[in-house]
């Protein structure tokens, strides 16, 4: 029985780490049906958009003022669960280049074909950068507490949050009044800071929505030490679960699709 002993400990010890670790593999459902979701929302939007403004239906307007109403709510969720999402992934920067050639290849394709809705720094753009931002600084944001960084997070992006205005702060009660030279540069769209001329039809800038990001990316460290609910686990909505693994090429490909069946309604069905 003496023999036995380390034996028993070599085969018992891995069974106990693998109880007590969960599994990075693991895809956790929950955050992909909450992503499809968002990403539905969103579609839903942009064809009520182009019922509007592209097909001059004003008869669905007030669907698209109650859309634009609460889309911030889906917009919070979609980029911090993709910070989240960037504390579960092996490459973060490959994922950041790949998303950046693709959101710039959406600008081309907006500039040659629909210059009318030229996308310049969508949330593609952005969410690229943030990836490729969150990717060099890991080694600095990993030395924060977790909750630490949720709150300094959240903080800068309430602080931002009106860059776009010429202000750094809380407006009305504490802040800094961005210089006019600054604020006339026309190079620095990506941070929020336009000027007169700029327009794109998509436009996340990465200040404030950056520290959203991060902020989620820190709630991720949770999540990859295996510290949530375990009813988020188990698929519940495979529809909602298969978009939201597929969030990128749903979010590419809808605009055309959504585009050419509204061509044919309003041209061919009710011309």
């Amino acid at each position: 029985m003496k023999d036995m002993k380390p034996i028993l400990e070599r085969e018992l010890s891995p069974m106990s780490q693998s109880q007590s670790k969960p599994s990075l593999k693991t895809r956790i459902a929950f955050i992909d049906e909450i992503r499809g979701f968002c990403i539905l929302a969103m579609i839903l939007h942009h064809a009520l958009f182009d019922i509007v403004y592209l097909f001059n239906d004003s008869w669905f307007m007030p669907l698209l003022q109650f859309a634009e109403s609460i889309r911030i709510p889906f917009v919070f969720a979609f980029v911090g669960i993709s910070g989240l999402s960037s504390r579960l992934s092996h490459s973060n920067a490959l994922r950041g280049v790949k998303l950046l050639g693709i959101a710039l290849g959406l600008t081309l394709v907006t500039w040659l074909v629909m210059p009318e809705e030229l996308i310049v720094f969508g949330i593609l753009h952005m969410l690229a950068f943030c990836m490729l931002i969150f990717a060099l600084l890991r080694p600095l944001l990993d030395k924060a507490p977790t909750w630490l960084g949720i709150v300094i997070c959240l903080l800068l992006f309430v602080l931002t949050s009106n860059v776009g205005n010429g202000q750094l702060g809380v407006p009305n009660l504490l802040y800094w009044q961005i210089p006019e030279p600054v604020m006339q540069c026309e190079w620095l769209f990506p941070f929020g800071i336009t000027t007169s001329g700029f327009y794109s039809a998509d436009y996340f800038p990465l200040f404030p929505w950056l520290f959203l990001f991060l902020a989620g990316s820190y709630v991720g460290v949770w999540f990859k030490e295996g510290r949530y609910p375990k009813w988020m686990a188990p698929k519940r909505i495979p529809f909602l679960d298969f978009v939201g693994r597929h969030t990128l090429w749903v979010y590419v490909i809808h605009q055309p699709i959504v585009y050419g069946i509204l061509y044919v309604i309003y041209n061919w069905i009710l011309a």
